[in-house]
């Protein structure tokens, strides 16, 4: 089984898969983590080296190459992973979408100061951010509520997580 979680940067799906895939006795991957040692260098360098559309295309690879592998995993994807190349449908198509809602104000407290290390986010005051985060949620909502279950980031309870995961499954 795969299980994938969705959602807009810094809405925990790292941590939150991580727990997960514990709680699953599953395999965890990130995939910006598995495109970093895929390609050899950090998602900040291949944006700048090579631009978002490259970025892009080696994340819908890298989703697609873990998607065969054989073996039980949580997968957190990146923030605009669904968005692009009909993910989103591909990923309910082998396995199990969760969607991490997060209110804006929840984002902003959590990115304003991790800007640095996000490149859709360099050079962003706080109103720019908040109004950014504000339009971007907006244009992926239609993405991010394809999910097949959605949980909102602060009652994220992994342990109910998890059941609630295996009985969709069933």
């Amino acid at each position: 089984m795969k299980v994938f979680l969705i959602g807009f940067m810094a809405s925990g799906k790292t941590t939150i898969g991580g727990e997960l895939a514990k709680e699953m006795n599953f395999r965890f991957i990130d995939l910006d983590h598995y495109i970093e040692e895929q390609e050899g260098q950090s998602i900040k360098a291949i944006f700048e080296l090579h631009g978002e559309d490259k970025f892009r295309e080696l994340e819908n690879k890298a989703l697609r190459d873990i998607s065969a592998m054989d073996e039980d995993m949580v997968v957190a994807s990146g923030g605009g992973t669904s968005c692009f190349y009909n993910s989103v449908d591909f990923m309910n198509k082998v396995g199990i979408t969760v969607y991490l809602r997060a209110e804006v104000e929840e984002l902003l407290a959590r990115l304003i100061d991790a800007k640095t290390e996000r490149p859709l986010l360099w050079g962003k005051s706080k109103d720019e951010l908040n109004n950014y985060i504000i339009r971007v949620l907006d244009e992926r909502k239609k993405y991010y509520e394809k999910a097949k279950i959605t949980v909102l980031i602060s009652e994220v309870d992994t342990a109910s997580l998890a059941q609630t995961i295996r009985a969709a499954c069933q």
